[in-house]
């Protein structure tokens, strides 16, 4: 950079933003309503219509493109996904962006074939998991494509060091953000509550997380968010805490709706279907926490988590499992527990053990809502993307690690 470019600010950039979802994905769409009010030109890909690109739609000066990419062992639909991946291609040629940023495995491989039709594109992978890598066709075309990319952006710590062990080229830590100051810990629990029938000292224990049915062998006993982790644990709360009561917030994010049936039988074998509430979809998830006293998350596998970084805005007592990108949010004896993956026991142990002492409780809720505040804030994540962009383009041929990235 030359001296006559110092303290300018950095220039626009013409960015194309993919996923493969077109459902959630708030993290996505934060980041892309970021970039554009950082004054870039953004145009969001997705394959299909849905709630996802309605809000994309809102948001002013982001362009929002429909085409079908996607991978399927059915061979009758390749000749439809063939002709898909060439349109994004040709998109790509004629969109002529500066930088190629996409989400989930899906829309990561889609994105490095297509960025054949614009080469001088930064090419930027964000992988806010690492449940496809458990899957062996994934695995290798994440080997075999990997180094296309120009960086790869880890969710949480342990997936910038598993990408960097894989060989990526360079690897940054960034944290998807949100709007950290829509929660508001001082809101009320009374209409959560009160739906509920809750008196003021019953404990309320939530976990808000979407249903995963999966064919994985990993976690066919264990759903990959854990739900039968925290009925099972139900059981062995309510020994120490027999008026507590219990919520499972959220439904299948696809599926027939046999998983949420699946568990709901879990419940009532264990005898307490009368005290766990599954209340399918919520969109007040701010009343939600505000009505509970912890929130637990017992994923098998997870990045730095969404919904726990809400938690702790909330100032709630948290108890997770210790794997992924968990311990980045969830300082154990600091910001909440941390407990062992697919054990009942000590999830138990864990939240009994927030519900004596409330006073650390609030203590601990009170350091996580300051974690969050610092490490969570869309405008601070946003710009530190936007940063590594022009650090990237800038540095192109060095090949170097990034400056701008967080420690992995």
């Amino acid at each position: 950079m030359s001296t006559s470019e110092i303290g300018k600010p950095p220039r626009p950039l013409r960015i194309l933003q993919i996923t493969s979802t077109a459902v959630g994905g708030s993290w996505f769409h934060d980041q892309v309503r970021g970039l554009a009010e950082l004054g870039n030109e953004v145009c969001a890909v997705l394959p299909r219509e849905g709630p996802l690109a309605d809000r994309l739609r809102e948001i002013r000066g982001v362009r929002v493109e429909i085409i079908a990419f996607g991978l399927s062992r059915r061979i009758r639909q390749l000749p439809g996904l063939m002709a898909a991946q060439w349109r994004l291609t040709k998109f790509v040629r004629e969109y002529k962006p500066d930088v190629i940023h996409s989400h989930l495995i899906i829309a990561m491989l889609a994105a490095r074939v297509a960025s054949a039709g614009h080469r001088s594109a930064l090419v930027v992978s964000q992988v806010p998991g690492l449940v496809h890598l458990r899957m062996a066709p994934f695995r290798i075309l994440e080997w075999l494509s990997l180094r296309r990319d120009d960086l790869v952006l880890g969710s949480c710590r342990a997936i910038a060091h598993r990408y960097r062990a894989m060989g990526a080229r360079s690897v940054a830590v960034s944290y998807y953000g949100c709007d950290v100051h829509r929660f508001d810990p001082a809101t009320s629990p009374e209409p959560f509550r009160r739906e509920f029938g809750l008196a003021d000292d019953t404990p309320a224990v939530g976990m808000v997380a979407y249903m995963y049915p999966s064919k994985l062998r990993e976690f066919r006993q264990v759903g990959v968010k854990g739900h039968e982790v925290f009925i099972d644990a139900v059981p062995l709360i309510l020994r120490q805490n027999p008026e507590a009561r219990f919520f499972v917030v959220g439904d299948e994010l696809i599926g027939d709706g046999e998983y949420r049936r699946e568990l709901e039988r879990r419940a009532a074998r264990l005898g307490v279907a009368d005290r766990i509430r599954f209340t399918g979809f919520r969109s007040d998830v701010s009343s939600v926490m505000a009505g509970l006293d912890v929130l637990v998350n017992p994923s098998m596998d997870e990045s730095a988590c969404y919904t726990v970084v809400e938690a702790l805005l909330m100032r709630k007592g948290v108890v997770a499992t210790e794997v992924g990108g968990l311990p980045d949010t969830v300082r154990h004896g600091r910001t909440g527990l941390l407990v062992p993956p697919a054990d009942p026991t000590a999830l138990a142990e864990a939240v009994n053990a927030l519900f004596a002492d409330p006073a650390e409780r609030l203590r601990m809720a009170g350091r996580g809502r300051e974690l969050a505040l610092r490490q969570f804030d869309i405008a601070g994540t946003v710009s530190q993307v936007n940063d590594l962009y022009h650090e990237a383009l800038a540095a192109r041929g060095q090949r170097g690690p990034l400056r701008g990235g967080r420690p992995a």
